[in-house]
This record gives structure tokens, sequence and C-alpha cells, in this order.
């Protein structure tokens, strides 16, 4: 029997008799707990030898009830309690072993006034560790520490007799005699909190790391049908494209059956409550929002009508729609309208500046024929000022009719130069022709908070100034962050709410009229889309063959790819498409080679993915790749590689629940006290949230996707959802993401740098393609099987238990195991040549997923 089994054996045994003792007692003293419990666990279950136990040593102004010492090495004191009420564990602290001294530790007051008793003595005997024990609960942690206060360091609590008999190994591998001998508890309280300096990311070990990928060479032939036919319509502004790829009256509802999932784009419960009507267009109309524009035109009304909705969801496409399409006739006839772009935005000193030029310049080249700035159109601009000039220093009795005119000419000279009041006085005249004016302010998405607020009241003002109805979009987010300044209350204010459109349906649209743009005469083709570059019809109709058979219609892989990721952004989504057609990564002679000779190709999911997580570059990087590294590890304190995927995890748990704030929303409070009573890592924590909420796999209730500031709830969304789910375990992921990760041994770095530079050698053509993927297989097997090492690590430094709730899972069996099956799958196909195989019949596994005893993972799940 092995020392830690006898005193397994012996504690047992400890813990039943004293419990006896103190039924026949009643209420027992400390006295009776340090000999009858304490003494014994030391020398019968932990391996102390009496000459290691000194008792009683005199500190003032009492006396230390143990100190566990080997020579003159002093190890650690224990303060004893007697067993009992003042000293039980509350229930709330019994399902995990480390927390913060300063965190939830010390609600229990009888622990805190033990702790803080006995850092004062290590303190007082310079020991550098601390016990508390009643006999049943046992409580470690650092008392003197040269790195942090000693409050913010851990303790870790082994909560009861029954924990301590379950976790037995754990507590003798801490406080046995061997065990501290060798460094037990320096190792645990110090590990924890080093961070490792030396690391190396493989790709900085390349000689150029940041080269760019040369695309493929049918991307010219496919060039202007890309920019023609699969990027935001707006921009051509034909009619035709609005009437034959406009997305209309749908909003994004994505249930996938395999999933569980719904993604899902509705109003936020914020604006919600506000009255926001959700806007459907129809084929020959703009929904609820194009009948409140008409509807303000004819009564004459300024007012300010907002257009909410996440990026990209196609709030400028609805705007230049209205405008140019379904109601271009009616506002010739009744309006004069503006659109103001922010695609190119001024410092936000200019922004006023910008606003009025823009108008000026748009006034001149789409209502020069009316003569809005003629002498007389100014001379009733200026009626006021001219009225007071007359009456003042212009005595136009003593002048004659040249003479006024010269004079006056001359302040209108002067006041034209005045832009900020020139435009105001010019367009406001221009209303009184019996025309609304409607100015619509657009493209606001992509700027700091501080510059959209400054838009908010800059729309305020011009409307004052102009009488104008202003129509500003932007995102749900930068409404909720600027509406409690109240900048709108002196006008009538109206939301609407546009949601994204499926992007299935989008494509299918598009492809449509690619197919009829094909079916055209070359030169009609030019024509339409505008450019002089050569293209073969006849190779291109094979390669929309090849995508709409094997990536719209068969392959729910790559579309969830793609949905998931892009987040409701279609603009985003057809850039993913986009990215796929010029990719040199995608090897597209290949598939129509495949396609003559079979009459079919199916576009496998890890070659799709490997094209749009690099882009343009020929390694993968995080900060320029659409796709997130989850296994980031940085210089923060406890950093690990596990953090973002625990964060998704925790989240994902409660996606089902309801809140306040809708579905899945759990407040930032709980997020980081659970992450802070067991890794201590809140610097780690919050570059992670921070980081995944710029690439929106996580929301917050206020919708920001570049701060949390002012947000009290977060969730995960469906890209996270998806992230964690499926991307994550996915071979052209891993495959890619270790070239930007940190690795903490060097020797592995180089070698994952050596194992780049040799798949780079070996060309992707059919020969070298089994030497090229076993290649990559063994470089991603080294990968995981590092990550595997740092996870088993880990759990040892912390005490991690899967017992201890959501955040003790372990990712990597689960992703090993994913992986390992799509690797037989890929490697079958390459050695079979089985490109008529769609991997839409590649099983997945949910083991990754170990929630079962968290959350019901059969209901659906609205994350958008």
């Amino acid at each position: 029997m092995s020392e830690a089994d006898e005193g397994l054996r012996n504690i047992s045994i400890i813990f039943t008799e004293f419990g006896d003792f103190c039924k026949k007692r009643g209420q027992v003293n400390e006295a009776d707990t340090r000999a009858k419990v304490i003494d014994r666990i030391l020398k019968e279950a932990l391996g102390w030898p009496e000459d290691a136990l000194n008792r009683e040593l005199p500190v003032h102004p009492g006396f230390l009830d143990y100190m566990l010492q080997t020579g003159k090495r002093r190890h650690c004191i224990i303060e004893a309690k007697r067993e009992g009420m003042p000293f039980d564990v509350p229930k709330s602290l019994k399902t995990r072993k480390r927390y913060k001294i300063s965190g939830s530790i010390k609600t229990a007051a009888e622990i805190k006034e033990a702790i803080e008793q006995a850092h004062y003595y290590c303190v007082e005997t310079a020991v550098r560790y601390a016990v508390v024990t009643n006999g049943y609960a046992w409580l470690i942690f650092r008392a003197i520490r040269e790195d942090i206060p000693w409050r913010d360091g851990d303790v870790i609590v082994f909560p009861g007799a029954g924990y301590i008999k379950d976790n037995f190994t754990a507590f003798w591998n801490l406080l046995s005699y061997p065990a501290v001998l060798d460094g037990s508890l320096d190792s645990l309280f110090s590990q924890a909190l080093t961070v490792i300096t030396e690391v190396q990311r493989p790709i900085e070990l390349l000689r150029q790391p940041d080269a760019h990928l040369q695309r493929n060479r049918f991307h010219m032939h496919l060039l202007p049908f890309i920019d023609g036919v699969f990027r935001d319509i707006w921009e051509r502004g034909q009619g035709e494209m609005f009437e034959k790829c406009y997305v209309v009256n749908r909003i994004l509802r994505i249930i996938d059956d395999d999933f569980k999932l719904v993604i899902e784009d509705t109003i936020p419960r914020h604006i919600e409550s506000l009255g926001t009507k959700e806007t459907q267009a129809g084929f020959r109309d703009a929904g609820s929002m194009g009948e409140k524009i008409k509807q303000t035109v004819i009564q004459g009304k300024p007012r300010i009508l907002l257009l909410l909705g996440g990026i990209g969801c196609g709030k400028t496409t609805y705007i230049n729609r209205f405008f140019k399409y379904i109601a271009k006739d009616f506002m010739d006839q009744n309006a004069f309208w503006f659109y103001i772009d922010f695609l190119t935005p001024p410092t936000e000193d200019k922004l006023e500046l910008h606003v009025k030029n823009s108008l000026l310049s748009q006034l001149r080249e789409k209502y020069g024929h009316l003569n809005l700035e003629s002498r007389d159109a100014l001379l009733a601009a200026y009626d006021d000022k001219i009225t007071i000039l007359r009456h003042s220093i212009i005595d136009a009795e003593q002048l004659n009719e040249g003479e006024l005119t010269k004079r006056l000419n001359h302040y209108l000279e002067k006041w034209m130069e005045n832009v900020f009041e020139y435009v105001p006085r010019v367009i406001r005249n221009a209303n009184t022709l019996g025309k609304s004016i409607i100015i619509c302010i657009d493209n606001v998405d992509q700027l700091s908070p501080s510059y959209q607020a400054n838009i908010f009241h800059l729309t305020h003002l011009i409307s004052k100034e102009m009488n104008a109805t202003s129509i500003l979009a932007l995102r749900e987010e930068s409404y909720h962050a600027v509406s409690t300044r109240k900048a709108f209350t002196a006008y009538n204010t109206n939301l609407f709410h546009i949601a994204s459109p499926p992007f299935m349906m989008l494509m299918s649209l598009r492809l449509k009229y690619a197919r009829e743009m094909l079916a055209l005469p070359d030169d009609e083709i030019i024509i339409k889309l505008g450019t002089g570059l050569t293209f073969d019809k006849k190779e291109i109709s094979k390669f929309l063959n090849i995508i709409e058979y094997s990536i719209f219609t068969k392959n729910k892989n790559i579309i969830r790819f793609i949905e998931s990721l892009a987040f409701g952004n279609m603009r985003e989504a057809l850039d993913m498409f986009a990215t796929f057609v010029y990719s040199g990564a995608t090897n597209i002679d290949k598939m129509l080679k495949i396609y003559d000779r079979d009459d079919i190709y199916f576009v496998p999911y890890h070659e799709f993915a490997k094209s749009v997580i690099l882009g343009e570059r020929r390694y993968y990087r995080d900060s320029a790749s659409k796709v997130v590294n989850l296994f980031e590890f940085g210089q923060e304190r406890n950093s690990s590689y596990f953090t973002r995927l625990r964060l998704l995890s925790l989240l994902l748990a409660h996606a089902s629940d309801s809140s306040s704030e809708g579905m899945g929303f759990v407040t930032l409070d709980y997020v980081y006290s659970s992450f802070l009573d067991i890794f201590d890592n809140e610097q780690d924590l919050s570059k992670a949230i921070s980081h995944l909420l710029s690439k929106q796999l996580l929301q917050v209730n206020t919708r920001a996707t570049d701060t949390i500031e002012g947000a009290t709830h977060i969730r995960i969304s469906s890209s996270g959802w998806y992230y964690y789910k499926y991307l994550v375990r996915a071979f052209a992921y891993l495959d890619l993401v270790f070239h930007d990760t940190p690795i903490k041994s060097i020797t592995l770095a180089h070698k994952l740098k050596q194992y780049i530079i040799d798949v780079d050698a070996l060309s992707d053509i059919q020969e070298n393609m089994q030497e090229r993927i076993s290649l990559r297989f063994e470089r991603t097997n080294a990968f995981l099987d590092y990550l595997a090492d740092e996870e088993e690590k880990e759990h040892s430094i912390f005490l991690l238990r899967t017992d201890m709730g959501i955040l003790a899972t372990k990712f990597m069996p689960g992703i090993i195991s994913q992986f390992r099956k799509e690797q037989e799958w890929i490697g079958q196909r390459v050695t079979k040549n089985a490109d008529k195989q769609s991997d839409e019949s590649l099983e997945f596994d949910d083991s990754i997923l170990d929630l079962k005893n968290v959350t019901e993972q059969g209901e659906d799940l609205t994350l958008f």
C-alpha cells in the first residue's frame, strides 16, 4: 500500500472516530479538535513526523497553534479552530476549491477573521504559507507576497471531510510531508501567477511572415462578375439590379435542425420598447418606413427618421433603392433629397463643414437647372438681413438702381463665402417652392462612438436650420448610446428597424441574375458590368454550376460557416464568397478539370474555409483574418490558451436562460466572479471579452461591438456558438491558427515553422496531394498534443475537477476526437480522389459540449 493510500485509509478512520466523539460530547473545544483530528491528520494521514510539528509557539499577543518546520526551514503555520458552526464553510463555497481571498470567501465572517489572524502570525514569524482548519475544512493560502497585495491572492479550500476523502490525492499532493518538502506550496502559489514571457509564434520565425498570397489565375475572368453581381447593389444604382437582386419581405431566421439552432435578427429589446417598427420591403414598396417618408413629404412636417440595423444588414441598399427606384418619380416631383455619405469621414472638427459642402455640391449638381442660387433666390434667402441693411447702412432712396445692386452684390458675395450659414438659407429658401427637404445621412457605423454622437447632434442642428426631414441610418447600439442625451426631443423621432436577409436567398437571386447576364451577347454584358475586361463565359458558367450545386444546394457545412461568421452582415458574407473566388488557396483550375471529367465537383469544407481564413495572406495572422484565434495566449496575469473557450462555454451554458435583457443574457458581474474565483485572471478575461466582442462572437445588451462600457449583460452570439460547437475542431481552422499562436516551447515553435516551410515547398497538384496533406495532419497533431499537455497542466495547477462546473471542462479530448474523424475522412477523399463526394456526410460529434448537467441542448437557441 502506498503512503497516499494509507493516508486515505487513516483519514477516513480519523473523521469517523471524531464524529462519534462529537456526538457523545456535544460541543467540543479547540484542544479536542487539535488532539483528536488535526494532530492525527498531520501525522497519520499526511505523514508529518512529530519533530516537524512545533506547537504553541509564542507570538505576540498570543500563541501560534502549529508551525510545520524541518530543520531551520519553516514551511507554514496552521491556525486551528474548534469544530462546529463558528467555522462552517458556507454552502456557496462548497462546489469549487480556489477562491480569491478578497472575493466571495470573505462573505463568511468567521473564515475571514481566521484568515486575517493567520496572516498576522505569518508576518510576525516570517512564514510565507498559512493553513486555517477546524479539522474538517482546510484553507491554504500564501500570506506573504512580493508580487501582489496578499488579499489579491488565492485561497485553496477543501471544504469538508467528504470532499477531502473524495479528493484525497490532491489533498496529499499539496499538504503531505513529502509533497511540501518537494515544494508543492511554492509550485501551486507561484506557478499559477507566473507570466510566461518566453514564447514564440511560428509565423514570426518565417522570413516573410506577412507575405501576400497571389490570387488564382481564374480570378481575372470572374472579377467583372464578382464586382458587378456579388457586391453591394446600391453601388451600381441600376433599377434592374434593385428589381432582380433585392431580397424583399424577408427577416433573417435560420433554423438549423442539425445544430438545434435558431439564428434570428430581431429588434433589440432596449429599442423595441420605444415603439420601433420593423420595416419589411416588398417588390414594389419599401415597407413601413417608406410609407412614413412619403407621408412626411406630403405633410411637409420636418421629422427625424432613424433606420436602425446591424453592420451590413442592408441599410444603405434600402435607402438607395427607395430613392432611386421605388419612390424615384414621387421624390422628383415632391422633394429635394440629399445623400451624405461618411464612408470617407472628415476629422471631427470638420464634420459640419463636410456636411454643408456636400449639400451644396449636390444642390448644384442635382438641382442646378432650377436656379436655386440665382440672384433673386439669394435675395429671398437673405431677405431678413437685407431688410436690416435697408434700414441702416444702405439708404435705397439715395442710391440709383445700379449702385444699389452693386452694394447688395457685395454683401451677397460675402455671405456666400460663409458656407455654414449660406447652405441652410439656400436650402430653406428652396423649401418655399413647395417641395420638402429630405437629408439622408449614412455609413456612420464604422466611426467612433464620440464621432457618432456628434453626428446625432449635427442631424438635429441641420434639421432645425433647414426645416428638413433627416433620415439617419446607424447601428442599434449607436442609438442606445446617445439616445439618453435626448438629442431629438425637438422633433418627432420615428424609429425603424431593418433586419438582415437570409444569405441563401440573397445568393440565390445573385446567381440567377449572373446566369441571365451570361445568356446575353458579350457587348451587352460589357455595358451592364461597366468593364472592358475579357472573360470566358463558358468557364464562368461551369464555375457557377460548381458553386451553386456543391455549396448552395448540397453542402450545409459551408453555408453554416458563412452565415455564422457573417453574423447577419451580408456585406461580409458576400466578401467571404469573393475571397474564396479570388484566393490563391482556391484551385479553380483543378475544380474545372474534374468538373469536365465527371460533370460534378464538390467543394470540400476545409478548402473553402482555408481560403476565407487566409484571405490575401500566405500565413494566418489573427489581426488580419476574418477568423479569430481562440487559442491566443497573452502576457496578462494567469493568461490561458483556454480563456476564450471557457468564456464561450460559460455563456453557452446559459443560452436558453431568459433575463430582463432577452434570451441568453447573463450579467457581466456573474461572468467576472465565476472566472476570478477560480483563475484570478481579470486582465486576461477582459482582453478575451473585448476581442470576441469586436469579432461578434459575443453580444452585450447595448449592442456595441467596440466596448463593454455601459453594458450590464452579455451573451454568446450565433457566431460564437458556431466557433465553439464546430469551427474550433475543424481541420481547416486548427491547421492554420497555430501559425499565430504563442508557443511556450521554443523547440516546438521551430518545428511548426519548419512544417510550414515543408508544406509550402509542395505544390497543390495531384501528385503531391497525399504528401502535402500528410504533413498538414502531422503539424496539426503536434499542435493539438501541445495544447492537450497545457490543458492538463492547468487542471493540475488550479485543481480543476469536472464536478466544479462548466469552467472546469476539458476541451482538448473532444477537439482531438473530432479532428481525427475529419482527418480520416479527408485522407480517404485524397487517397481515393473522391471529388464527387460531399463532406455533408462527415459525422459530427457533440462530445466537446459537456453541458448535460448545466442546460438542456434540445431547445432552440435564439442567439442573434
